[in-house]
């Protein structure tokens, strides 16, 4: 009798043990795309309903026994559902509310994209006002400078005019080339952000698209 007694508390001793460590590796499941799924408190069809698991919604599991599944829902609460109902993986509609929210981000970004495509598009046209400005008065530098070789009668006083004149069309030249290489950069990066915008808002309609056509395919089921 003594020796029972100690195979008893020995054998308790391993069930808690085993029931300890099943509970503190517990797994994340998620309920499949399903209406609604009832939690009972044992396993079996015909026993008590402790609540109701609505799909994407994410469990813990206890342990898998006779295809029942026990569970532990995010208030705590425990109970029993149908294991083939649960998947480790996140349901479409949860992927799909994620796509949708990293769509919404991609169209939010590109309305940003597009607002600073409006302001690069106005600099654009200013700096192309200033270089055509520019280039205007180089040639009017230069006229000018015709002008004054031709009819100058002083030689020394040609020459500082014509010094004075280089000078300010050095300068202008050199502006003018300054322009040209912002409005180049400026169109480069206008090309680079409306491609990568487009591309960013197509790709995600697509995923969105055929995730969206997914979910409408699978049925609702009641357990």
């Amino acid at each position: 009798m003594e020796i029972n007694v100690k195979s008893l508390l020995m054998t308790g001793f391993c069930l808690t043990l085993i029931l300890l460590s099943s509970l503190s590796q517990a797994e994340t499941r998620y309920v499949t795309d399903v209406l609604r799924l009832r939690l009972r408190s044992e396993k079996g069809s015909d026993q008590n309903i402790l609540g109701v698991v609505m799909s994407g919604q994410p469990v813990d599991l206890i342990q898998i026994e006779d295809q029942w599944a026990q569970v532990r829902l995010p208030d705590g609460k425990e109970g029993w559902v149908p294991s083939r109902f649960l998947t480790s993986r996140k349901t479409s509609a949860i992927v799909l509310e994620n796509l949708q929210t990293q769509h919404q981000s991609l169209k939010d970004q590109l309305g940003g994209i597009m607002d600073e495509n409006r302001h690069l598009t106005k600099e654009n046209k200013r700096l192309r006002l200033e270089l055509n400005q520019l280039e205007t008065s180089i040639k009017k530098a230069n006229t000018s400078y015709e002008n004054l070789k031709s009819e100058a009668a002083d030689y020394l006083d040609l020459k500082a005019k014509y010094e004075e004149i280089m000078a300010r069309v050095s300068q202008h030249a050199q502006k003018s080339e300054e322009f040209k290489a912002e409005i180049e950069r400026l169109e480069t990066r206008q090309v680079i952000r409306w491609f990568l915008g487009g591309a960013g808002v197509l790709l995600f309609g697509i995923i969105i698209g055929y995730a969206a056509k997914r979910q409408r395919r699978r049925t609702s089921l009641r357990v």
